[in-house]
């Protein structure tokens, strides 16, 4: 509730006829049932583009939405258009031997061709609406990208249809504690690892019905059917439950660069690869527990 009222609070105080709005209450909590939500039934339907953002990020530059909003209609092929994500630290005069790490891996992971993140991007709404999510997707971002890509799980993804609008950025804080760091990191492998479950099983199951009108379905008969089969891959899995190539994504992330810059990343890659191995090995261990709920830790911005 008090959320609620900061959100109409910060909405009242905005020129009269900016635009129209409404703050609707959800019932249940959780980002992907507010996404469904939002999508397929709280959007004007009439839109043309929607605009989903994270609450606790800070637009940078000016025109980052007008910006990316004209990337996207420009570009004919392009389904979503996303900025460019900057963490609080990057403004930091006096860097710490942390922060600069942090920042070179994020260059690595920026380097990589059609990069979304569900912090803010703009995407078209027709493909949009055709996007359902399974409650239980701990990590959307991969999960949408690779639907908005490959027309619904139907071809091969096709980075390109991500584009990048000039001059638009937002900050948002990172985490700069090694236990928060560790955390983070684990659920974002442990989002990965359910989220190939979730590939893998839509990849053999469609055909008539493309990937959103399945999970729609699944969503209707059984809203635990994604948890389910988590439950049931983890079973099959044995004693490594996490996806194939865990190990090499840093190594592979460096070919995206010059190779003069992959190699000055190096020693960035190695420390990032030995924090994946015991990140890895906790996610796998918390996976085959099936103790998913506490996984997402709470975390208020104050750097903002």
């Amino acid at each position: 509730e008090q959320a609620v009222a900061a959100l109409q609070a910060g909405a009242h105080a905005l020129p009269e006829g900016a635009f129209t709005w409404r703050v609707e209450s959800v019932a249940t909590p959780g980002k992907v049932n507010a996404w469904n939500l939002f999508v397929h039934h709280f959007s004007n339907p009439q839109a043309d583009c929607i605009f989903l953002m994270d609450a606790d990020i800070r637009l940078d530059h000016p025109d980052t939405l007008g910006n990316m909003l004209c990337a996207l209609v420009q570009d004919a092929q392009a389904a979503v258009s996303t900025d460019l994500p900057r963490k609080h630290i990057a403004t930091k005069t006096h860097k710490s031997l942390a922060d600069r790490l942090s920042l070179a891996v994020s260059g690595m992971t920026q380097a990589a061709p059609g990069q979304l993140t569900g912090q803010l991007y703009c995407a078209r709404s027709p493909l949009l609406r055709r996007v359902h999510m399974p409650l239980g997707l701990l990590v959307e971002d991969g999960f949408l990208k690779q639907m908005l890509c490959s027309e619904m799980m139907r071809s091969p993804c096709d980075n390109r249809r991500v584009v990048r609008a000039p001059d638009a950025s937002h900050v948002f804080e990172a985490y700069t504690g090694l236990k928060d760091i560790f955390f983070n990191q684990r659920r974002q492998q442990i989002g990965h690892a359910v989220y190939t479950f979730l590939r893998d099983y839509l990849q053999t199951h469609v055909g008539e019905k493309d990937a959103g009108e399945i999970i729609a379905e699944n969503n209707a008969r059984d809203p635990d059917w994604f948890c389910a089969l988590i439950r049931a891959r983890v079973k099959q899995r044995g004693r490594w439950v996490m996806y194939p190539g865990a190990f090499a994504v840093r190594w592979r992330r460096l070919r995206n660069l010059p190779r003069w810059r992959a190699l000055l990343r190096l020693p960035v890659a190695t420390a990032a690869f030995l924090l994946d191995v015991a990140v890895l090995v906790a996610a796998n261990h918390r996976l085959r527990s099936g103790q998913l709920a506490g996984v997402w830790k709470d975390t208020k911005t104050k750097a903002l």
